[in-house]
């Protein structure tokens, strides 16, 4: 069987089609509702100005008549504590509702990350900073997606959700979104997450917890600062540059789904990864291997496949194989002959890049790699990708 051929990508080239049309496409300020036209027309000229771009999520959910947590969008509700407090006079809060419908990030994918990238490129120079409003679940990937979407964008992007809504006593929403609010107006640059009392770069987040306030985690090296009532940006993190206007701003929205995550587990036969090769909407197959990259190397009875056999096999038929480390500061970088054997095998590293990270920057390199002209992924194109460092995501690797 051959893998990544135009016949066998037909059914993940219509889904991509399909999904392209849903983009909103936030080419002009007339296409914004209304209501945030009227904000933009009455912004007071003596505070900063932040687009609050919000797309569901608990921090904005309410009860529905069963008692279920579901996205709601009434912006004066959601800022009236805020408002209460007074941030109306620190600073014009332009509330936008990037999506018709307000989502549970759960439903969140490249369409609604490109969506809110174009509303960040439409509105860079009318704003000192965004905020980034949605759920946790995929906050990870979004807040990777918008670090390849935006390589050189010289303001903070901040990305904020919540554990419980702002309906709820003790809720934790009502802090996060100031924290957030008073970040996108900090020294920084870059898309970032602010939740708890910690700045994490964007890159390299994991989320940990379920109902703990303090729900992300990262390695320590990438966290860029703190909050204790106002934000404390540390050394590492990077900088603003106003030299970068819209006019000056990489924009790259390309994103391919098609990517099939498998973990492999003691609990698994190798066998099962040729069965998801199979799926028509598979154009690569991610990995999340053991420890730093090691796979199953010996067979336990003659005539057992391991994983080793396997990755040689689907890459010399066509199919990228991505190796990825399910370790938040892991590393595809194996001391041991099992990992090295996979890389021989035709596997491509992920390197250093793990979780939400490597899966986005592999539907980016998806989209790089794609022949148009024969339709189908080009293998020596998206390895080529893979082993790029495209936004600092890629610090150590091993071919």
């Amino acid at each position: 069987m051959q893998f990544s051929q135009k016949g066998d990508t037909q059914v993940e080239n219509a889904i991509h089609e399909k999904q392209l049309r849903q983009v909103v496409p936030y080419t002009s300020l007339e296409e914004l509702p209304p209501s945030v036209q009227d904000q933009l027309a009455h912004l007071r000229h003596d505070v900063p100005n932040v687009a609050l771009l919000y797309y569901g999520g608990t921090l904005g959910a309410h009860q529905d008549p069963e008692g279920y947590l579901v996205p709601t969008n009434d912006a004066a509700q959601l800022l009236q504590p805020l408002t209460i407090k007074g941030l109306d006079r620190e600073v014009n809060v332009v509330w936008v509702q990037v999506y018709p419908t307000a989502i549970d990030s759960t439903n969140g994918r490249w369409v609604h990350w490109v969506t809110i990238g174009n509303a960040v490129r439409l509105l860079h120079d009318l704003v000192d900073g965004f905020v980034v409003a949605g759920g946790t679940d995929t906050m990870a990937h979004l807040m990777a997606a918008l670090n390849f979407m935006f390589p050189n964008i010289g303001k903070p992007v901040i990305g904020v959700g919540a554990q419980l809504p702002m309906f709820r006593q003790g809720d934790d929403a009502t802090r996060n979104l100031y924290f957030a609010v008073s970040a996108a107006l900090s020294d920084l640059s870059g898309a970032h997450l602010a939740f708890a009392d910690v700045l994490r770069h964007g890159l390299h987040l994991f989320k940990v917890a379920d109902r703990r306030f303090d729900a992300f985690d990262c390695p320590q090296r990438y966290v860029i600062g703190h909050y204790d009532g106002q934000v404390n940006v540390y050394d590492n993190a990077p900088r603003r540059n106003p030299l970068v206007t819209q006019s000056r701003l990489d924009y790259l929205p390309d994103f391919r789904e098609g990517i099939k995550v498998v973990k492999i587990s003691p609990a698994t036969v190798s066998e099962a990864i040729l069965h998801d090769a199979k799926d028509p909407t598979c154009v690569a197959l991610l990995l999340i291997t053991f420890g730093a990259g090691n796979v199953r190397d010996t067979p336990l009875y003659e005539g057992e496949r391991t994983h080793v056999e396997i990755i040689a096999d689907l890459s010399t038929q066509g199919l990228p194989v991505i190796l990825g480390s399910p370790m938040m500061d892991g590393v595809v970088d194996s001391p041991y002959r099992a990992g090295a054997k996979a890389i021989e095998a035709g596997g491509i590293s992920g390197g250093d890049t793990c979780g939400a990270a490597l899966e986005v920057k592999a539907m980016r390199c998806a989209a790089l790699a794609w022949d148009r002209d024969q339709n189908h992924l080009n293998h020596d194109q998206f390895r080529a990708q893979m082993y790029r460092n495209h936004v600092g995501e890629l610090t150590s690797i091993r071919k």
